[in-house]
């Protein structure tokens, strides 16, 4: 016949005392409180209960503000217009400044006292207008002094053409007294300049100082040669630079 087992005689192990207990209180830790690990259940899915509610969406995180670096990259961009109306308003004042200059040396040339020939300064202009003023001189004297019997009215009126109202009156005299004695003669006077420098000068009247060489031949034959200066006088005009005196020396 069966045997029953016979109990062991070890009697089943009791906990001990502070052991651990899964089944006990919770554990604090410094202070804190730790709740019990739950156990989830699977549980079976019910095809006929109601749908999940729907997930809201959260809202995107705000962009986070521009860091340092970037506001310097856009200081450059802001300070373009700033910089532009900056130049233009330095390229405006340099404009006015210059047209001020400009217009206060022409208000000082215009009145500021002209220069005065004098013992000690007898030349108040520049070389290139008292040169001009001489070599004018000197051609009007080649046609005033020489002559022709041949020819004589004809060009009696032409010399007076570079000479001052005038002066022209005071030659043509001259010229009219001579007239008959000079074509009766056949005279011919040839004159060529040999030098000529300035004397005095200024903006309005030029002496010229003129050395010259003059031939005079009578009915073709006797030519006598004479040299000779003369002291020509010009003034400027509308016309240029026009005969107003000449001494002989």
């Amino acid at each position: 016949m069966a045997t029953t087992p016979r109990p062991s005689g070890r009697r089943p192990s009791r906990p001990v005392v502070g052991s651990r207990n899964p089944t006990g209180r919770p554990r604090t830790v410094a202070g804190r409180y730790q709740p019990p690990a739950e156990t989830t259940v699977d549980q079976p899915v019910d095809q006929h209960s109601a749908p999940p509610p729907p997930v809201e969406e959260t809202a995107p995180p705000p962009e986070p503000p521009p860091s340092p670096a970037d506001r310097v990259a856009e200081e450059p961009a802001a300070d373009e217009p700033a910089s532009g109306l900056r130049t233009t308003l330095v390229l405006v004042i340099a404009i006015v400044v210059l047209v001020g200059v400009a217009a206060a040396e022409g208000w000082y040339l215009w009145l500021r006292d002209e220069p005065v020939v004098s013992a000690d300064r007898p030349v108040v202009t520049g070389e290139v207008a008292h040169r001009s003023a001489v070599e004018a001189a000197s051609q009007a004297a080649d046609e005033i002094v020489s002559t022709s019997y041949k020819n004589y009215d004809e060009q009696v009126d032409q010399a007076v053409g570079k000479m001052t109202d005038g002066f022209a009156a005071k030659y043509r005299q001259t010229a009219e007294d001579v007239r008959e004695q000079f074509v009766d003669a056949k005279k011919e006077v040839q004159v060529e300049v040999a030098a000529a420098s300035v004397v005095r000068a200024d903006e309005s009247q030029v002496q010229a100082l003129l050395f010259l060489n003059q031939y005079v031949t009578t009915d073709g034959k006797d030519t006598a040669y004479t040299p000779y200066r003369a002291l020509v006088t010009v003034v400027n005009t509308d016309q240029g630079w026009l005969v107003s005196d000449i001494e002989t020396k």
